[in-house]
Formats: structure tokens, sequence, C-alpha cells
């Protein structure tokens, strides 16, 4: 029994960790203002010129809200759970971003180990949505070697 329970744990943390963040980006407009304005949970904005880690630049302004990471094989699921903390206010923001003309993003920062790669899968139904927010999507993965 201790062998599988410890086989279990092992696979356990080998599942690939997904973080999945929407941002709204402008080269002209401040964007502090949409944080009150949406009332979206955990969301942050940050200025132009402002420095992020050690010395990373910030090159427009920004708002941004991110799920806290898990574990997953299924990218359409951590975006799937994105979009949906996000529907509430669909309207709001698809507005902001066609008045302000600005740039929306969805990431999926994957980190994985060894090869334990997850599905780079996304439904149409998800797609659509996207499409309404006129956002791009990156899937970034961050490999670390097998222990």
């Amino acid at each position: 029994m201790t062998q599988s329970t410890d086989i279990d744990l092992e696979l356990r943390q080998m599942t690939p960790w997904v973080r999945a963040s929407f941002r709204l980006t402008s080269e002209r407009h401040t964007l502090d203002h949409l944080t009150a304005e949406f009332g979206v949970a955990g969301a942050r904005s940050w200025q132009r010129g402002e420095t992020e880690g050690d010395s990373l630049q910030r090159r427009s302004h920004g708002w941004c809200v991110e799920l806290p990471e898990q574990r997953t094989y299924a990218l359409d699921d951590a975006l799937s759970q994105l979009l949906t903390m996000l529907a509430p206010k669909r309207d709001d923001i698809v507005a902001a971003i066609r008045s302000l003309e600005l740039d929306a993003h969805v990431g999926l920062h994957v980190r994985v180990t060894g090869d334990r790669v997850p599905a780079c899968y996304w439904s149409p139904a998800n797609i659509r949505t996207l499409a309404l927010y006129g956002a791009s999507l990156e899937a970034d993965i961050a490999v670390t070697p097998a222990p």
C-alpha cells in the first residue's frame, strides 16, 4: 500500500502548474480606475515605467487579474475558470476595451517537470469568448528537469 501511495504522490508532484491571467494594456491611458470600476477580486494595475522584479520596466499601463497557480494537465480548464470569473463583467470589460482602444491578452503560464507537458487544447466555446474580448492568447511553458 505504501508503494502505490508513493507513486501517486510522485505523479501528483509531476503534474504541471498552470497560472491563467487576463491583462489589459494601453500606451496612452492609465488603467488604475478599472480596478474599482470592474470590481473583479484580486485585480491589480500598474503604470508605464514601474519596475517588475529585478530590472524589468513596464512598457505600458496595465490592469490584470490572475488565478492562483493550479496543478492540471488541461490548459482549457484553467482558461475556462478565468473566463468564468470575468463573465459577470464581460460587457463592461469589452466596452472599456473598445472605448479606450485597449489591448487584451490572456496568458497561460505553465511550469512542467521533465516531459509532463499539458494538453494545449482550447474548446471552441473558449475561443469564441476570447474573440469577444479581442484578446490574444499565449501559452508559455517553463521546463524544469525531472528529479
